[in-house]
């Protein structure tokens, strides 16, 4: 017990020097500035936060979204398959169900994921769209999709899809070598090291 209380009476002792030294420097004009600016910092940070959850709840709202196919999952427990889809427009994933599953709480996830998990859990319109039924990595699918709007800027969704199909039946049945992998990822703006070029990530159900 003795020890205790003197290790307290040292922390106590060592607090009320500190506080001393945090008062000397809070009259600095400096130091005065330092926290100003730090505590408008922290109110744009909070305010770019809030704007940008409206934004991309904004895009998620406003998409007709192009869903492939991003994980195939079975339950064993439930002999149950699950397949969750990704939006290749606006990017909306539904493997966040999967993450909360997992995870069993929204603070484990990303801001862009908290984001997608409130929005879809609080809005089943974001359900429409078009399913291709394709299995497919999704950053590798919305890279083929970028290129095919960057080149057909008017493109219509029916159209696209077509064209994104062909696009992943060459990438599943070409054979290239790992440095041929590397400079296509380079032209999609996908890392050089992406690898997930094989016939599962691209196959069709």
């Amino acid at each position: 017990m003795e020890n205790l209380k003197t290790k307290y009476d040292q922390i106590v002792s060592k607090r009320k020097e500190l506080i001393e030294q945090i008062n000397v420097l809070a009259k600095d004009e400096t130091v005065k500035k330092y926290f100003e600016l730090r505590s408008q910092n922290d109110e744009l940070a909070n305010q770019q936060k809030k704007l940008y959850k409206q934004i991309k709840v904004e895009e998620y709202s406003s998409c007709n979204h192009i869903w492939v196919n991003t994980l195939h999952d079975y339950d064993s427990r439930e002999g149950r398959s699950y397949n969750y889809c990704g939006c290749i427009k606006c990017s909306l994933d539904r493997r966040v169900f999967h993450l909360m599953e997992s995870y069993h709480s929204p603070d484990w996830l990303t801001l862009d994921q908290r984001i997608m998990y409130d929005f879809m859990r609080d809005n089943h319109a974001y359900e429409k769209g078009i399913e291709t039924h394709i299995l497919c990595d999704l950053d590798l699918a919305k890279a083929i999709y970028s290129k095919i709007k960057k080149v057909h800027p008017d493109i219509d969704d029916e159209t696209a899809i077509k064209y994104f199909k062909v696009a992943l039946h060459n990438i599943r049945d070409t054979k290239i070598s790992n440095e041929r992998k590397e400079s296509r990822a380079k032209r999609l703006s996908l890392s050089p090291k992406f690898n997930k070029w094989n016939g599962w990530d691209v196959s069709r159900y």
